[in-house]
């Protein structure tokens, strides 16, 4: 017969196992919990299911790169998906005041020019401090308006 004391061990780790999983998964979100209970579920069944499938997933961060334009136009905002209401939405957000420049492949005559978050605009990115992506020079600033035209969604633009 087992004894009293490794009843009691035994009782105290099964316990101490089903307090740890319970918050294993309290600690993930709805999708990573669904992933697990599927690989669980194949795992003890034995189903030709596999959950390692990955299905286009479109995400919010890919209808922003898809559908984001440097400056919008009056065409822009006329289809009412909600693609597009995203897309707006966030662009509405933006601080269309400086640009944020990415000179770092300005030696090809290639630079990046962004508008600023709300983030640059508290810290003073842009207008008091350099607008280039990676300089953090505050002395010797000058602001410039230039024409541009750039090229975006297959085709070239000028703003001006």
């Amino acid at each position: 017969m087992a004894s009293f004391a490794s009843i009691k061990s035994a009782i105290f780790e099964r316990e101490q196992r089903k307090q740890q999983y319970q918050a294993h998964i309290r600690g993930l979100n709805a999708y990573d919990r669904h992933k697990k209970f599927l690989n669980d579920y194949v795992g003890f069944y034995g189903k030709d299911i596999s959950t390692q499938d990955k299905l286009p997933i479109k995400t919010d961060h890919d209808t922003l790169r898809e559908g984001y334009r440097f400056i919008r136009s009056e065409e822009d905002d006329k289809n009412p998906s909600w693609e597009q209401k995203l897309v707006k939405r966030y662009y509405d957000k933006l601080f269309k005041e400086y640009c944020i420049a990415d000179m770092s492949q300005y030696k090809s005559g290639k630079i990046g020019l962004r508008w600023r978050t709300e983030k640059e605009v508290i810290s003073g990115k842009g207008q008091f401090i350099c607008g280039n992506k990676h300089c953090v020079e505050k002395d010797g600033l000058a602001s410039y308006e230039v024409n541009f035209c750039y090229f975006e969604a297959g085709e070239t633009n000028r703003p001006w």
